[in-house]
């Protein structure tokens, strides 16, 4: 029994460490991590900093499963499933954005995209979350809804709400403008650390392993 050598013993543990050590400081391991600070250094600034970002939040009105008697009426219709979707969008940019070098409607204009079968039954410019400053009307479109703004300053933003029936409607927001070609999904805090940490530490674990398989198998023979 005293000849059996546990994974956890000292001697082993004291190879697994080193080896991972010696990985560090190879050439592999060098190139990993400025290959990592990169990678995170162009999130940080590019990927998760675009000019325009965007946010929904959804919110059951009234169900047809709930036993209540809520009644919605909706441009004289009553509505026994009905859902309400809030979508913000920011300049989160430097420079303002103005409405003039925004694609045209019938080309590529900002707009909320929404699926046919969301079936949207009302939409109005919610004016509480709006930013004052911000001169704005909404124009539909098929499956669409354009956002016909005059300026849009850094740090301002535009709030709509949609009336939908369906449930998993999923709202986005397209379009392009000057030095704007893409408009992201806001991320929160935590969804961010999440993001980061996984790929790094993917990264890392898969060719830490390989290392150390490598080695110990030279050492092997």
């Amino acid at each position: 029994m005293s000849n059996i050598r546990w994974p956890w013993q000292p001697s082993r543990l004291k190879d697994f460490f080193q080896s991972i050590w010696n990985f560090l400081l190879s050439q592999t391991g060098t190139f990993l991590i400025g290959v990592s600070a990169i990678a995170v250094g162009t999130y940080q600034f590019y990927i998760n900093k675009p000019i325009l970002k965007y946010q929904t939040a959804v919110t059951n009105i009234v169900s047809s499963i709930n036993d209540n008697e809520i009644k919605v009426t909706v441009k004289e219709k009553e509505y026994k499933d009905l859902y309400q979707t809030t979508v913000i969008l920011t300049n989160t940019g430097e420079q303002a954005l103005a409405g003039e070098d925004v694609s045209k409607i019938g080309r590529d204009p900002i707009r909320i995209v929404y699926p046919p079968h969301s079936k949207v039954i009302s939409y109005i410019l919610d004016k509480n979350q709006t930013s004052p400053a911000v001169s704005v009307k909404l124009v539909p479109i098929k499956d669409a809804l354009v956002l016909d703004f005059d300026f849009l300053n850094p740090g301002s933003q535009i709030a709509v709400t949609l009336l939908h029936e369906h449930p998993d409607t999923v709202f986005t927001i397209r379009g392009s403008a000057l030095n704007v070609t893409s408009i992201g999904r806001e991320w929160n805090k935590t969804e961010e650390r999440i993001f980061i940490i996984a790929v790094v530490s993917a990264f890392y674990i898969f060719f830490i392993a390989a290392y150390i398989l490598r080695h110990l198998k030279s050492r092997r023979g």
